[in-house]
C-alpha cells in the first residue's frame, strides 16, 4: 500500500506577528585589531583598523557594537602576551560577544594551533569569527576547511619571517656588528649607534667586583658587603645575587671583547630561548669597545675560577664526609673562607 506523504508548508510571519525586522535581537559584535611591531608605520595601521571597525560595528543596524579589542606591538605567534586578545576570549566565555569581525587569520593568529583552538571553542559557544580579508564566516561549513588551509600558509608566513631575521642578525655577527639591551647589564650603556659605552657611575663597582674576588673572597661574600654597604645594582636597588656577581666575573664584555649569539631561538612559535652550547656558530669580536677590566686582570680572574671549582671537586667528599673526630664543615663557611 503506498504511503501519503503530506507537505506542511512553511508559515509565513506576518509583518503584525514579527514587528518588521526591528524585533530581530541585534547580534554583540565585536573587532579585534593588532600590529605585529611598535613601527611607526605599524602603529598607524593600528589605528585605522581600530577607526575602520569601531565605525563599521556602530553603522550596521545588525550588529550592536560590543567594543574593540586592540594589541600593538606584540606577535601574533603566541597568545600568552597579547592581553586585549585574551581579555576579548574571556568576554566571549561571559557571554558578552555574539560575532568578531578581524582583518585577516594572520591577524588573529599566526600559530594553526592556537588559531584553530580558539575557533573551534568559540563556534561551540555559538560565536563565528569573520575574517575580512579571506571572506571566512566560521560558521559557515566550509569556514574550518579553508582556515586550516590559510592559518598554516600564515604559519608559514611567520616561520619565513623569523628565518630571514635570524639570518639577518648572523650576517651583523659575521660583520662584528651588534647591538645589545643594557638594561639588566652593570657597568654599560649603549649609545645612539647601539655601541657599548661605559658607565661612569657603575664603573667602580665592577672594578671591586674583581679586585673582591681576586683577594679571595667568594661572590656570596661579596654580596653580603654590597648588601651591607648599600651599593646599588642595575636597578638602582640594594639586592644583589652570588649567581649575578659570577656571571659578571665570567662576562668577556667586561675587558673590551663580545662573544656573540650565546644564545639561540629554538622555536618560532614559543620564542623559547636556550643556550648556545656549540649548537650553532658564535663570533668572538676583540676590542669591540671600551674595557672596564684589563686583559689580564680578567685572565687571572677565569684562571681563579678554575682554581677554586677544582680544588672544591678534589676535596667535595673530605667537606661533606669529614674524618671521625673532626667537625662537620659549612659547605657555605668554606667557600666563604676559600682563597
Amino acid at each position: 500500500m503506498a504511503r501519503s506523504i503530506t507537505v506542511i508548508p512553511a508559515k509565513q510571519i506576518s509583518t503584525a506577528e514579527s514587528g518588521t525586522a526591528q524585533s530581530v535581537q541585534k547580534l554583540k559584535m565585536a573587532a579585534y585589531c593588532r600590529v605585529s611591531t611598535d613601527q611607526e608605520e605599524q602603529l598607524l595601521s593600528y589605528e585605522n583598523q581600530v577607526n575602520y571597525y569601531t565605525n563599521y560595528i556602530s553603522d550596521n543596524p545588525l550588529y550592536e557594537y560590543a567594543g574593540t579589542y586592540a594589541d600593538e606591538g606584540i606577535s601574533g605567534t603566541n597568545t600568552k602576551k597579547r592581553d586585549e586578545f585574551n581579555r576579548m576570549i574571556a568576554d566571549c566565555r561571559a557571554g558578552k560577544i555574539d560575532m568578531i569581525i578581524t582583518k585577516s587569520i594572520s591577524r588573529f593568529a599566526r600559530n594553526t594551533l592556537d588559531c584553530l583552538n580558539y575557533v573551534r571553542e568559540l563556534k561551540d559557544l555559538g560565536i563565528g569569527i569573520i575574517f575580512e580579508k579571506e571572506n571566512i564566516n566560521t560558521l559557515d561549513a566550509k569556514g574550518e576547511v579553508l582556515l586550516t588551509i590559510l592559518s598554516s600558509l600564515a604559519q608559514d608566513e611567520s616561520r619565513s619571517i623569523s628565518e630571514n631575521c635570524t639570518w639577518g642578525i648572523r650576517r651583523r655577527f659575521e660583520t662584528g656588528k651588534h647591538k645589545m639591551s643594557t638594561k639588566r647589564f652593570l657597568g654599560y650603556d649603549t649609545d645612539e649607534t647601539g655601541k657599548l659605552v661605559i658607565n661612569r657611575t657603575q664603573e667602580p663597582i665592577v672594578i671591586r667586583l674583581y679586585q673582591e674576588f681576586l683577594d679571595g673572597k667568594t661572590t656570596d661574600y661579596i654580596k653580603r658587603i654590597f648588601e651591607r654597604e648599600g651599593v646599588k645594582n642595575w636597578d638602582g636597588g640594594t639586592k644583589w645575587q652570588s649567581t649575578t656577581l659570577m656571571s659578571m666575573l665570567e662576562n668577556e664584555k667586561y675587558k673590551g671583547d663580545a662573544l656573540l649569539q650565546k644564545s639561540y631561538t629554538v622555536d618560532f612559535l614559543t620564542k623559547k630561548r636556550t643556550q648556545n652550547k656549540g649548537e650553532i656558530q658564535m663570533f668572538y669580536v676583540e676590542d669591540d669597545h671600551d674595557a672596564i677590566i684589563s686583559k689580564r686582570i680578567w685572565e687571572c680572574v677565569q684562571l681563579e675560577i678554575k682554581r677554586r671549582k677544582k680544588y672544591l671537586e678534589e676535596h667535595w667528599d673530605k667537606l661533606l664526609f669529614p674524618p671521625a673526630g673532626k667537625q662537620s664543615i659549612c659547605i657555605q663557611d668554606y667557600l666563604r673562607r676559600l682563597q
